[in-house]
């Protein structure tokens, strides 16, 4: 194999494909990223056997071939080189890196032992805008279970509502049963007409929101990434960029039946002073229940308090609409302030029913994110 192209071209796709491999002591080909020309360019792939990315680098092939090398290692010696060419030679079982009158010989393995990538017949799919989507990964991945005793939590579930007016949508879950993000997005005018849903695991997702990332300010990228389905696996393409990944057997819960319809008290509090008093009553939360305390008085007051025998307590009164009843509710401190960090509105309405109830948050005036919390039972 003979190919050349610039290093910014070569960088860029290298570090989009350089986050998956790691060291595999039975299986060392997966901490390479595996280089092959196709079509007059060089497309770059790693796997760790869950999930798959390759990218696809314009240049000058001047000889057909594949072969793998240390991706890592690549990444780090291509990051060095100064802009300009980059030449890649193959040689038996050495790639040669010739660049900036320097050259480079980095030991690899033969392609042949490099993991089968599955290719899935495209169409049918739907499309959705990439900033869209991006945002709305950030808005309910943290919400996923990190616990391995129920592995239908240990993802995002995925429901696909394409085709009918008006419900043209995709609608995002993520819970680990102690809170609950939900994000709709909406799908593009002639994406697939099927619904369809599933559950994609939290690495896959986290990939995804990095790659749409990595491409955020590049003018020549499309701005919109298409998602297709098959019963195992998901393929997401963005521009040059596809992934593919496994998805989480099982069925995500039947979350709709714990989400409150009816409220005894709502409030609308400033999403910035609402976070500042828990984050001050959070100091002197009782380690490891990270309690804090939400008392609803009827002049008006929002009373935000914690207390511990051994810090000592703390109370922020804030402002709000008089008239309310008197109600009260224990969170955690530290699900309630990811899910309002999660939120871009100045104002967020707090929904509380009694102590042994869900409270629900909502930003105001984007009735598109909702983010469930369970309270702590005294």
């Amino acid at each position: 194999m003979v190919f050349a192209c610039t290093q910014e071209n070569l960088l860029q796709g290298v570090q989009l494909v350089s986050h998956l491999p790691g060291k595999n002591v039975n299986l060392p080909v997966l901490s390479n990223v595996l280089l092959k020309t196709d079509g007059g360019n060089l497309t770059l792939s790693t796997t760790n056997l869950e999930m798959a990315v390759s990218t696809s680098v314009r240049g000058r092939v001047e000889e057909e071939g594949e072969f793998t090398v240390p991706a890592k290692l690549f990444l780090d010696y291509i990051s060095l080189l100064p802009s300009g060419k980059v030449e890649l030679v193959v040689k038996e079982d050495i790639l040669e890196v010739c660049a900036d009158e320097k050259s480079t010989k980095i030991k690899g393995i033969q392609a042949s032992e490099f993991p089968l990538i599955p290719k899935l017949t495209k169409g049918g799919g739907y499309r959705l805008s990439a900033v869209k989507l991006r945002q709305a990964i950030g808005q309910v991945s943290f919400a996923v279970s990190t616990s391995e005793s129920r592995p239908e939590l240990s993802g995002v579930a995925c429901f696909f509502h394409g085709g009918s007016a008006g419900q043209n949508h995709l609608v995002m879950a993520a819970t680990d049963s102690y809170r609950l993000a939900e994000k709709l997005v909406p799908l593009s005018s002639g994406s697939g007409s099927a619904e369809m849903r599933c559950i994609v695991p939290a690495r896959a997702i986290v990939e995804i929101s990095r790659i749409l990332s990595v491409y955020s300010d590049d003018l020549a990228m499309p701005e919109e990434a298409e998602w297709l389905l098959t019963d195992s696996q998901l393929v997401l393409t963005f521009g040059k960029v596809e992934l593919v990944s496994r998805l989480i057997e099982g069925s995500f819960p039947d979350y709709q039946q714990i989400i409150p319809g009816q409220f005894r008290s709502v409030i609308t509090v400033p999403r910035g002073e609402l976070t500042k008093a828990i984050r001050a009553a959070a100091l002197f939360a009782r380690q490891g229940l990270f309690d804090v305390h939400f008392e609803l008085a009827p002049e008006g007051l929002l009373k935000v308090s914690s207390a511990d025998t051994g810090t000592g307590s703390h109370t922020t009164t804030l402002k709000v609409a008089a008239g309310q009843e008197v109600n009260r509710v224990t969170l955690n401190s530290k699900y309630v302030l990811d899910g309002l960090a999660a939120m871009t509105s100045d104002t967020v309405l707090f929904q509380m029913i009694d102590a042994m109830s869900p409270v629900v948050i909502k930003p105001v005036g984007q009735e598109d994110f909702q983010y469930v919390v369970m309270p702590i039972r005294q």
